[in-house]
């Protein structure tokens, strides 16, 4: 038996987590700072999509782009954090059908080189399996992390 957090609450669960069960605990996890624990949801193979880099436009964002493995895109979240912090991270909603959920988040960040902050409302679709995320793709608009990047 294994016991699964979630917003001030404890669930306790027999056998592998429900996609719901994920989900939910991911994005809480992120809510609360808990990052260790969000990342245990992680499948090993994982394959992590953040949008595709558009040359000349987002390459200053060096942490996008499509990653392989937990090892890999762990690197990606370490190369982020080296160029911006979190200020607040929020589920506004969340849609689970099956094995895919999909959360519709609100982030506020800050670039480390200039002190500027930026939101944005990234959807975060997840597929889930065997009680482990097997595939995330975030798809949001770039534009605010830009200006706050540029100074503009």
């Amino acid at each position: 038996m294994t016991e699964l957090a979630m917003t001030k609450k404890k669930v306790e669960v027999h056998g592998p987590l429900t996609p719901r069960q994920v989900a939910e605990a991911w994005f809480s996890n992120l809510e609360q700072n808990k990052f260790q624990d969000a990342q245990a949801l992680l499948d090993g193979n994982v394959v992590w999509e953040n949008i595709r880099s558009t040359p000349g436009v987002s390459d200053l964002a060096p942490w996008l782009g499509s990653y392989q493995g937990l090892a890999a895109a762990l690197k990606s979240v370490d190369v982020w954090s080296a160029h911006s912090r979190l200020l607040e991270f929020k589920l506004l909603r969340l849609l689970v059908d099956g094995s895919e959920a999909v959360g519709f988040v609100h982030e506020r960040a800050q670039c480390l080189a200039n002190n500027n902050e930026y939101d944005v409302y990234p959807a975060y679709s997840l597929s889930i399996e065997a009680g482990k995320i097997k595939h995330y793709q975030s798809i949001w608009d770039i534009s605010p992390l830009i200006k706050a990047y540029r100074n503009i």
